[in-house]
């Protein structure tokens, strides 16, 4: 058995008189994609990417969904990509179709989530000729992209073997050596599939269960004694930095924060930041980073940075005017990400393995027993923050109103354990990671943070809850929805349900925040972006229950109840954006009259 399964495998091909080139590939490419495993082929409709469509659609094992806008499907294919690890396929026809792939791919590309696009394109002789929808669909994207190939048409010149071995190596470059969008375009001469003898097609492979090509994968291994040495060298108080790191890491890192016993500092985007199962955690350290508390210059000797750089401008800004003597980031890729040009030290190396290496040096290095002197501190601090919060809540839901802030604590207190959750850019991931509460049950967190655009979201929580099989709650802004109404269509055609959470304050609300809104005139034209739009014609245009709860209280009850019917809903709280920049003032107002020091 052994034996067969590590055998190259044996590929036949035999053509009659009248072949269709075009159909031979489409199934092919179609066949090797499916033998790797690929989960998901998000496809938009056009003529010239009919080989490709049509493979898709006669493959049993090839599951498709099909989204008419390009871009959302791009975002689509971003978040069942980021969900599973693995690279979801687009297929498009050619010309501008390709092009609204791009944010999506710049999100991709710079968050490090494997995309595979298959566009479709005129042939070389209808290039520069002013043909209909004819562009250069070469390099289309540019840098964001880890690869670019293009075979030529489909022919007997190009083996089956050179195109198995394209498709496998596309595939590889989705994950290594840096993980990210891949883009192989396809010219299709006609016809595409009409006008065929299929009698006349003798096509087939013996390739069944194992690709092509089998690529091992490379690893980068740490000699022991650097992470003894940075071990045996640490100082005596210190603080963890959790940032985005692969969800099969966290277990590692819980392990190694309570071996540490630093204080941990865990970004919205590391997925430790809600629940209540990280150890040591400072839940509200982005709170306690106010300049002017007596916090923010409490000393710490080291600063220990793993996964993707944080959300909070307050800490990345401590970094910068606050650096510590040892800065040490540890992350998967070589990619430079530190904005603040301190860390002098960079650990390259599988985030589970750093972890597990770095937990057996503190168990039997020396300086074994020592332990952290501020986390203490730390955690007194973040308690009075908690309880000023759950306070400011308190206050609201006795005078049956509802806020940005009181919203956002509430649920992330009330989402249920088998949820996921996904966070939009702008404002709501801020007030998340400002406001979240710990107390709530564990849930899968992730959102578009690369490139932080507020387009597609809704898109892209759709095929993150495709890709883990989880309902998902879904938080995003107006301006946000606007942008991707389009996907209310997948909302409401989605197998799992999404509850939507929208936060209406008519307009960008977090340009609130910035000193140009004193000049009221020209900041609302220009920057506040007003409107009068609310959401309930939509959702009802797409079937989708439709709530708008206007206290704390309704808001719970409409969103557990719609939890228990298991049906995808919508939730529109409206809210004063001018309103925020003041309770933010009030609270760290109430913030400075606090004693942090333990008693």
């Amino acid at each position: 058995m052994e034996r067969d399964r590590i055998q190259t495998p044996k590929l036949e091909i035999f053509t009659g008189s009248n072949v269709n080139w075009n159909k031979c590939w489409g199934e092919l490419i179609i066949e090797e994609l499916v033998r790797h495993d690929t989960e998901c082929f998000c496809i938009s409709p056009g003529s010239r990417s009919t080989p490709l469509t049509s493979a898709v659609a006669a493959n049993p094992k090839a599951n498709a969904v099909v989204c008419y806008d390009e871009r959302a499907a791009a975002y689509y294919a971003l978040g069942h990509a980021r969900a599973t690890g693995l690279p979801a396929v687009l297929i498009c026809t050619s010309g501008t179709a390709a092009a609204n792939y791009l944010p999506a791919v710049i999100e991709a590309s710079v968050e490090q989530i494997p995309l595979l696009l298959m566009t479709a394109d005129r042939p070389p002789e209808l290039t520069d000729t002013g043909a209909n929808q004819a562009v250069n669909q070469t390099n289309l994207f540019g840098t964001y992209a880890r690869w670019f190939f293009d075979p030529g048409c489909p022919g007997p010149e190009y083996s089956a073997e050179a195109l198995l071995s394209t498709i496998n190596h596309a595939i590889f470059k989705t994950h290594f050596p840096l993980s990210g969008p891949v883009h192989l375009n396809f010219p299709f001469r006609e016809p595409f599939l009409d006008n065929i003898n299929e009698e006349k097609i003798q096509f087939k492979t013996s390739i069944e269960k194992i690709p092509y090509v089998r690529n091992s994968i490379p690893r980068k291994i740490l000699p022991d004694n650097e992470i003894k040495e940075l071990i045996n060298n640490r100082p005596e108080s210190g603080i963890l930095s959790i940032g985005r790191v692969p969800r099969d890491s966290l277990d590692s890192i819980r392990i190694l924060a309570n071996e540490l016993d630093w204080p941990v500092f865990a970004d919205i985007t590391s997925g430790l930041r809600l629940g209540k199962n990280c150890p040591n955690r400072i839940t509200y350290y982005d709170q306690l980073l106010h300049e002017e508390l007596e916090t923010a210059n409490w000393v710490t000797k080291a600063i220990w940075h793993i996964g993707f750089p944080p959300t909070s401008k307050r800490w990345l800004t401590y970094w910068e005017q606050k650096p510590a003597p040892q800065m040490v980031w540890i992350a998967d890729h070589s990619e430079r990400q530190d904005q603040s040009n301190h860390f002098r030290w960079k650990i390259e190396i599988n985030i589970d393995e750093f972890c597990n290496k770095a937990v057996n040096a503190l168990k039997f290095g020396k300086n074994k027993s020592q332990r952290a002197s501020n986390k203490e501190h730390w955690l007194y601090a973040s308690k009075i923050v908690e309880n000023l919060l759950d306070e400011h809540v308190n206050s609201n839901s006795r005078k049956n109103q509802i806020d940005e802030f009181s919203l956002v604590r509430r649920l992330t207190k009330i989402i249920p354990k088998d949820f996921a959750f996904f966070i939009g850019n702008s404002l709501p991931v801020r007030e998340v990671d400002m406001f979240g509460s710990g107390e709530g049950d564990d849930v899968v967190t992730a959102l578009n943070r690369g490139a932080s655009g507020i387009d597609g979201l809704i898109a892209t929580g759709c095929g993150f809850s495709a890709g883990l099989k989880k309902p998902l709650t879904l938080l995003i802004g107006d301006l946000s929805v606007i942008h991707d109404l389009n996907s209310f269509k997948m909302l409401a055609e989605s197998k799992m349900p999404v509850f939507l959470v929208i936060i209406n304050n008519y307009g960008g609300g977090i340009f609130s925040f910035l000193p140009i809104s004193r000049q009221e005139e020209m900041f609302e034209m220009y920057f506040g972006t007003p409107h009068n739009l609310e959401f309930r014609g939509i959702s009802e245009m797409f079937g989708l229950e439709y709530h708008r709860p206007e206290s704390i209280k309704a808001f719970e009850e409409a969103f557990l109840s719609s939890v228990q019917k298991k049906e995808s809903a919508v939730f529109e709280v409206i809210t004063k954006r001018e309103r925020n920049p003041k309770q933010l003032d009030d609270f760290k107002n109430k913030l400075m009259k606090c004693d942090f020091r333990p008693k």
